[in-house]
């Protein structure tokens, strides 16, 4: 199990890193955007906090030339950098032109089990199916994933599957079922995991200090 999270936010990655809930994270332009102008000064932060994790950090360039000067540019940020690259036309043909340059990439914004399979044949490290956003254009997310995971497996293809777009705690377990390799969400995931059945875990904790201290149990 491999869990990473969706965020350039130092703060929200020092506690995720102290509670050891991490094994990687993951960025995106929107991310990035949030934390500062300078794109590698932000990823060079998250690889001091974290060294010895993966760090994915993303192109903005729209053709294939660009994307892999942009890419490049974000391998050379620390060892364990790895490149997002939109699962297009353009990006297949910097995935492919990446792996010869032995640059880890990852294929983002993956919808289909097609998109998938193609860019893990072009030689893609990841494939970052958006399960949570699958809906939108008629699919269903968990189907599409378990596609994939079904034909990777099938066909020993060794590109990992990194769940993405997650948005409800009970998607971890259920992407995981579906067979995902790895899963990335954002910080507000973490907390929604406890913050949402709080109510009733409290309640019970309550009444265990409550029949604690009626009995005058002790600690010693």
């Amino acid at each position: 199990m491999r869990l990473l999270a969706d965020t350039a936010n130092i703060q929200e990655l020092e506690i995720l890193k102290s509670r050891k809930l991490i094994d990687g994270v993951t960025t995106n332009p929107s991310i990035i955007s949030k934390e500062g102008k300078d794109a590698l000064k932000v990823l060079g932060a998250i690889c001091r906090l974290l060294p010895d994790m993966e760090v994915f950090g993303q192109v903005v360039g729209e053709t294939a030339e660009d994307m892999i000067e942009d890419a490049k540019k974000i391998h050379s940020v620390g060892p364990h950098m790895v490149v997002k690259i939109p699962a297009n036309f353009c990006g297949i043909e910097a995935i492919a032109k990446l792996k010869d340059l032995k640059i880890r990439t990852c294929a983002t914004a993956v919808l289909t089990a097609p998109e998938a399979l193609l860019c893990a044949q072009a030689g893609a490290s990841y494939v970052a199916p958006y399960t949570g956003q699958n809906d939108i254009i008629g699919f269903r997310g968990t189907e599409t994933l378990s596609q994939i995971a079904e034909v990777f497996k099938h066909l020993s293809i060794e590109t990992k599957i990194l769940a993405a777009s997650i948005e409800k705690p009970q998607e971890l377990v259920d992407y995981f079922l579906a067979g995902a390799d790895c899963l990335t969400f954002p910080y507000s995931v973490f907390e929604k995991a406890f913050t949402a059945p709080n109510p009733l875990t409290q309640k019970y904790v309550d009444n265990f200090r409550s029949d604690w201290d009626k009995a005058g149990c002790f600690i010693k």
